[in-house]
């Protein structure tokens, strides 16, 4: 009898251990949000996505430091060009401009199971920061708690995960007769990673049941849900990135929209 109720103990600590720790995110749990570019051309880039026809929503107006406007989808989904006139060359915006010039950021993924998806990466020894609550705008302007943490340890493009607002069913869905370019999501991010941050993402891809898809020589991936999904792929490092075991990037010219 001491036997079998061993056995039966060892099961299901097995099974939560498998679910809680091993467990991979459904492919509608989350989507690609957010996209952050850092410049200093910041009027005349904000000019050059409002002559497109995209949807300009004014950001953060700090004298002596952040400007920022976002560039809305009718998914949704936003691009947040930013820029610094701060004069203090020691802040991280001051450096990642002198360093790496104009360049994106950051991407930004909703997550429905966010718990799960940070129990799943560290399970599988990827790098994170720590779980924190951040204030989220929801589209009709309030706010709500989201839970929030990133990938640790690459450079120079944070990959953050923002719990989704779960009040909210779906997304509402602008008319498409405001945008007269007609784009309506973002379609292939080609990133550009050493091995090892590499490795990791194609580990993230995987927990979080993206399609795996091949084509000539590339890997790529569907990620999110089947009626907002993006394609992601690699692309080998740039010269720049020699000899960096962090580097992880997003060319400026590597985002490409849905139509």
């Amino acid at each position: 009898m001491k036997a079998v109720i061993i056995f039966i103990s060892l099961f299901y600590i097995g099974l939560w251990a498998n679910c809680s720790l091993g467990q991979t995110i459904a492919p509608d749990g989350i989507r690609l949000a957010r996209i952050t570019f850092l410049t200093r051309n910041f009027d005349s880039l904000t000019r050059s996505f409002f002559k497109r026809g995209f949807q300009i929503k004014p950001g953060l107006r700090e004298p002596g430091g952040i400007f920022n406007n976002s560039v809305i989808f009718p998914n949704g989904c936003e691009i947040i060009i930013e820029t610094t006139t701060s004069a203090d060359s020691n802040g991280w915006r001051q450096q990642a401009l002198k360093k790496y010039g104009n360049h994106i950021t950051g991407i930004a993924f909703e997550v429905a199971q966010i718990d799960s998806l940070y129990r799943s990466l560290q399970f599988r020894n990827i790098p994170l920061s720590s779980r924190n609550t951040i204030m989220k705008e929801k589209p009709d302007g309030s706010e709500y708690a989201a839970r929030v943490f990133a990938l640790d340890s690459c450079l120079p493009l944070d990959v953050v995960f923002f719990s989704k607002d779960t009040s909210v069913v779906s997304h509402r869905m602008d008319s498409l007769a405001i945008h007269p370019n007609h784009v309506f999501r973002f379609d292939w991010v080609i990133l550009s990673a050493a091995g090892v941050i590499e490795k990791s993402l194609r580990t993230l891809f995987e927990i979080c049941n993206a399609l795996k898809l091949h084509e000539g020589c590339c890997d790529f991936w569907r990620l999110g849900p089947s009626n907002d999904f993006c394609f992601f792929r690699f692309d080998p490092p740039p010269p720049k990135a020699k000899g960096k075991p962090d580097w992880l990037s997003i060319e400026p010219d590597l985002i490409y929209f849905a139509y």
